[in-house]
């Protein structure tokens, strides 16, 4: 049972249960036959002859809202649900998306896609495999299986995946999913019986050496999911011999066109099939996915195919075809490719990251002009896959040239590959698409502290690419370094963490030190910086606020308020670095509160800019006009990855401030604070925004294009406003005085950090009430006709909190109780592990609430409780 139900899923469940029931696909017959008519010299063989060569086509349009939520609207050619193709390698996608899903179900640890797969054999037809000399290993894994599925359709690859599921498994749970008419019931490549394919091996799992996961020798006892006989052609190859009779597809494998399709936007857009439709996937596995499913085989080196067989587009037939040559790395197919029979299939999701365009086309054709089956004589080269190539650019060009209301935000399938990759368009899509390479997860936490560092920099020491050196202490005596890296021109300085608590930058900072140093399809860019500027960073320049995870430092000084004192040593040291080197450009690295917004709309300010002011009238000089141009080169990068969540801080000026002062002094100024981003409490996202961000402005500062940018540009990017909450609950209605009053509710997820234990926990806080008509939250509840109520206390006393079960803990909630008094009270992050407030055994209850309680609610509809708001949890008490 699944106790704890956020938001954003009930969200998405209720849209895909309105899609599900809305006529959401649309047939338009003339759309596709138009396009194909529009070029006679590529299509009039293909009209003519639809029938012969039983074509079919589904082409679906995706629509993007304001929110970025997709639509899908579909276009059809020639379909018919009910003919029959052989789908040949399209049915190794499902295999893979179902194998994935076995081992979140199993849920047994250490048993993963990365777990070594050892195959056993037991009957007839079956054959062992002990390793894999193409995986970095030498031993098989469901992982390295799926990738060899995806970037060269590995027949064997397959097969194992096959075994690893069970013949009735697959057939079962697609059935389940409602994928009503597709069945997989062989193997490919191998001739086995229908009773050989009905049996799957023996397997063991194995994690260091250990036995995890054992499978044993499975038979499908159940009947097959068969339609009958399936009669094709005049005559087949069998045995080498020819038989003189139409072939029998009835025991082949089948898979409609319109659910193959479903099956793939299942794996892209799980939220837009109804929840039965979906995978069991978690995170990692849709990115895995899309990793693989849009890699090129020249991308990775285990396996290392040999591209002169296995090219750039070998298994992207849409819009390539037989093509050899280059395919732009701004495109990307995320596919699934079928070859069999004179069958070619190919079944596609194609994204242009550059000109943000991106659909689904899924399309067969079957070519066997002779109608003799196994001869080997189809038309493929001749006329299958002209006709892929042609289909996909044609759409292609259509969709380019396509109004769309809203432009998408794709960077959720931008994805590493197995090497670095140069796309030859916008240096931030590069950087963004190659971050995991440079990704640092042993930073992946915001409460860092300079011990953190010391490895990375003395890694950086020995690293000839850096300079680094101690340019003084902090209060308590902790190092402060300076990095030198490049040996350019222009003088750029960069310090991050002056405020303890501000950890974003640095950790962005260390990767881009990985970057820099690194050898790879991006040295162009590395060194362009290297060679046109010379960069000063200086992370962690607060240490000791950094040890206590405050925003002040040993003197509880606010640095950035001590630019004209200089009392603390951590800023004489900035002040005395920036005037010995008298760098053109100076970043200011910072993290601001969560609950900016931009003005007018619930988005965060996910990352605000400042050119800061160097007077109160807030001039605008050559050194300031600069820094504002810089500004506007990094907002247009992030504009690809967080649209419309851009903001700028107020420019007044604050004569203390180091900014405002160092833009006085000759440096132009770039404030940078990172704000917040939907679950991402650890910033990782914004970590990965500010590496982009920067390494991209690096570029333009090298190759001096910022200057091509306007002040106006700047201007016109919003001022922050500060109207965000974690929760807020609309038009509740709360009792006082026997009185019904209409309220809205606004409430705070307070990071705490236990003194006993050293665990981060959340207190949820009431931090405002009334009318908040003009705020807004990162999750919602419209709260009308509900009642809101802080709940009741328990009447029995308990001894150990430890005993109370969660599903016991739902059914008090439904009951009306929040509050648990007990004999012993435990350690504050443990209270916050139950979603009840834990109280000492004297205490009396409280009839209502107010601001700054911990908000421990119950929402109320005609006399039932039908969700609890618990520390951070929402709880839905429908069940």
């Amino acid at each position: 049972m699944k106790l704890f139900i956020p938001l954003y899923l009930i969200f998405f469940i209720f849209l895909s249960s309105c899609m599900k029931n809305n006529k959401e696909i649309m047939e338009d017959k003339d759309l596709l036959e138009n396009l194909m008519k529009s070029e006679p010299e590529k299509f009039t063989e293909i009209l003519q002859n639809k029938d012969k060569y039983e074509t079919q086509i589904i082409y679906t349009q995706i629509n993007r809202d304001g929110n970025n939520v997709p639509s899908f609207k579909s276009f059809y050619y020639n379909f018919d649900h009910d003919r029959y193709f052989y789908p040949a390698s399209t049915v190794k996608m499902p295999a893979a998306f179902l194998a994935l899903e076995k081992l979140n179900e199993l849920g047994i640890n250490g048993l993963d896609k990365y777990s070594e797969m050892l195959v056993d054999s037991a009957f007839s037809g079956q054959s062992p495999v002990s390793e894999d000399t193409t995986s970095a290993s030498g031993m098989p894994t469901i992982a390295h299986y799926i990738k060899k599925i995806f970037l060269v359709s590995d027949n064997d690859a397959f097969n194992r995946l096959y075994e690893f599921l069970g013949q009735e498994t697959i057939n079962r749970k697609l059935h389940q999913k409602g994928y009503i008419d597709s069945r997989i019931i062989h193997r490919l490549s191998i001739p086995l019986s229908e009773e050989e394919n009905r049996h799957t091996n023996p397997l063991t799992f194995k994690r260091g050496g250990a036995v995890v996961y054992q499978q044993p020798l499975v038979r499908n006892d159940a009947e097959l999911p068969l339609k009958g006989k399936i009669l094709k052609g005049k005559g087949y190859l069998k045995g080498g011999n020819m038989v003189n009779e139409p072939m029998d597809f009835g025991l082949k494998n089948h898979i409609p066109l319109d659910e193959l399709q479903l099956m793939l936007r299942a794996a892209m857009f799980p939220q837009s099939v109804s929840e039965d439709q979906r995978f069991n996937l978690t995170n990692h596995d849709y990115r895995f996915l899309y990793r693989y499913m849009s890699q090129l085989p020249n991308e990775t080196t285990f396996p290392a195919y040999d591209t002169t067989t296995y090219h750039e587009a070998y298994s992207k037939f849409l819009m390539f075809g037989e093509e050899k040559a280059s395919v732009p790395r701004h495109i990307r197919i995320f596919n699934k490719i079928g070859l069999a029979y004179g069958y070619m299939i190919d079944n596609a999701y194609i994204v242009d990251f550059k000109n943000r365009t991106e659909f689904m086309l899924s399309a067969v054709i079957h070519t066997n002009a002779n109608e003799i089956y196994n001869d080997g004589d189809y038309e493929y080269e001749q006329v299958a896959l002209p006709f892929m190539q042609s289909l996909g650019q044609m759409v292609y060009r259509y969709e380019l040239n396509r109004k769309k209301d809203h432009l998408p935000d794709l960077s959720e399938f931008m994805t590493g590959y197995d090497k670095v990759v140069a796309a030859g368009g916008e240096v931030h899509a590069d950087l963004y698409q190659n971050y995991p390479h440079y990704h640092l997860p042993e930073l992946d936490e915001k409460r860092i502290k300079r011990a953190d560092l010391e490895p990375f920099i003395d890694t950086l020491k020995s690293d000839p690419v850096f300079e680094v050196s101690k340019v003084g202490e902090s209060v308590e005596g902790r190092e402060i370094n300076l990095i030198k890296a490049g040996s350019g021109k222009i003088k750029v300085m960069l310090w991050s963490q002056m405020h303890g608590d501000e950890s974003t930058a640095t950790r962005a900072l260390f990767e881009l030190f990985k970057f820099l140093s690194a050898h790879d399809a991006l040295d162009s860019v590395r060194k362009k910086i290297l060679r046109q500027t010379t960069l000063y960073f200086m992370p962690m320049l607060n240490p000791d606020g950094a040890e206590q995870y405050a925003r002040r430092n040993a003197l509880s000084f606010d640095l950035n308020r001590d630019a004209l004192r200089l009392v603390s040593p951590e800023s004489k040291i900035l002040k005395n670095t920036r005037d010995r080197y008298a760098p053109d450009f100076g970043f200011n690295l910072h993290d601001q509160s969560i609950y900016y917004n931009i003005p007018g709309t619930a988005l965060p300010a996910s990352i605000s800019f400042l050119a800061p002011a160097y007077n109160y009238e807030k001039e605008v000089n050559e050194t300031r006009s600069k820094a504002m141009k810089v500004i506007v080169s990094m907002n247009k990068a992030l504009q690809a990855y967080i649209p419309g969540q851009v903001g700028k801080y107020d420019d007044n000026f604050e004569p203390r401030a180091f900014g405002d002062n160092i833009q006085k002094w000759g440096t132009s100024a770039i404030l940078i604070e990172s704000g917040g981003y939907p679950e991402d409490p650890e910033k990782k996202y914004l970590v990965r925004l500010n590496f982009v961000a920067i390494l991209t402005v690096l570029v333009d500062i090298a190759d001096g294009t910022y200057a091509n940018h306007t002040e106006e540009a700047y201007y016109r990017i919003p001022e922050n406003d500060r109207k965000l909450f974690d929760l807020l609950i609309r038009n509740a209605k709360i009792e006082k005085n026997g009185q019904l009053n209409t309220t809205d509710v606004g409430i705070f997820f307070e990071e705490m950090l236990s003194k006993e234990t050293g665990a981060i926990y959340y207190k949820s806080v009431i931090a405002d009430m009334g009318d908040l008509s003009t705020y807004y939250g990162y999750q919602e509840i419209d709260a009308s006709e509900m009642t809101l109520s802080p709940g009741r206390v328990y009447p029995n006393t308990l001894a150990d909190y430890k005993k109370i079960d969660p599903e016991e803990a739902i059914k008090w909630l439904s009951q009306g109780y929040t509050t648990i008094r007990l004999k012993v009270m435990p350690a504050e992050s443990e209270k916050a592990a139950l979603p009840l407030r834990l109280v000492p055994e004297g205490y009396k209850n409280r009839p209502s609430f107010t601001l700054d309680d911990e908000a421990y609610l119950l929402l109320e509809r005609n006399g039932k409780n039908v969700m609890a708001i618990c520390n951070e949890r929402i709880i839905s008490l429908n069940n």
